[in-house]
């Protein structure tokens, strides 16, 4: 009796150990059917450009200048949410480093000031493949927020022979620091694999004006803006 016990026993456990593998095996198998369904409806990866336009619009006036100072690049990360009927919702952030120079002449006295900041832009677009395949045409449009930070100004006064200089991070040109718009785009999805590119033509309308002379109306924020991106994502 013993021993028929202890055989059952054995038995037992041994039965209770493949199906604890079986068990491990069917939920490793329902992890990766997830990751794949999800890697099917999302990708992310990173899209970087060359702004089309200058972040500013800058003018001469009879005793006061500006100057645009804008950076040609454009990067950030970049996520596609993939939906049925060949649309799909895509988020970025996009970084943008941006400045101006102004000067101005006045009795006996010159001021030079250099202004330089971040831009964070963060559109979100829906948008429509015209057709599938491996070459695939897109329009898209949505919202763009878009918030300055770090701007930083060094005004230098030069008078009666002597020279001295005074930093800002509140700058008279500042007008506010976020703003919103309607953004715009069109261009090709080349799928190779599992690696998607994606060159567009992007247009952003702005609501308002984050910059702003506002003594002689010399210095405007570009509200109508152009950007060449490409993206790659997985």
């Amino acid at each position: 009796m013993r021993t028929t016990a202890g055989v059952r026993t054995a038995t037992d456990v041994l039965a209770g150990v493949r199906k604890g593998g079986h068990v491990k095996r069917a939920t490793f198998l329902s992890l990766a059917l997830a990751g794949a369904s999800f890697a099917q409806i999302a990708s992310m990866g990173v899209k970087a450009g060359v702004p089309l336009t200058d972040f500013v619009d800058a003018a001469k006036g009879d005793h006061s200048a500006y100057f645009t100072n804008t950076k040609r690049y454009t990067i950030g990360p970049t996520a596609e949410f993939h939906l049925p009927a060949r649309f799909s919702f895509e988020i970025d952030a996009l970084y943008k480093r941006i400045g101006f120079d102004g000067q101005s002449v006045s009795a006996g006295s010159s001021t030079l000031t250099g202004t330089c900041g971040n831009s964070w832009e963060f559109p979100a677009l829906v948008k429509f493949e015209l057709f599938p395949g491996p070459v695939r045409p897109f329009v898209g449009a949505g919202a763009a927020i878009r918030h300055l930070s770090g701007i930083k100004q060094v005004r230098q006064i030069v008078s009666a022979g002597t020279s001295s200089s005074v930093e800002s991070t509140n700058p008279p040109e500042l007008n506010k620091n976020t703003d919103v718009g309607l953004a715009f785009g069109a261009g090709i999805t080349l799928k190779l694999g599992r690696v998607r590119i994606s060159p567009e033509l992007r247009y952003t309308r702005w609501g308002g004006e984050n910059l702003r002379d506002p003594v002689n109306a010399l210095l405007h924020t570009h509200r109508n803006q152009g950007d060449f991106l490409i993206g790659f994502t997985f």
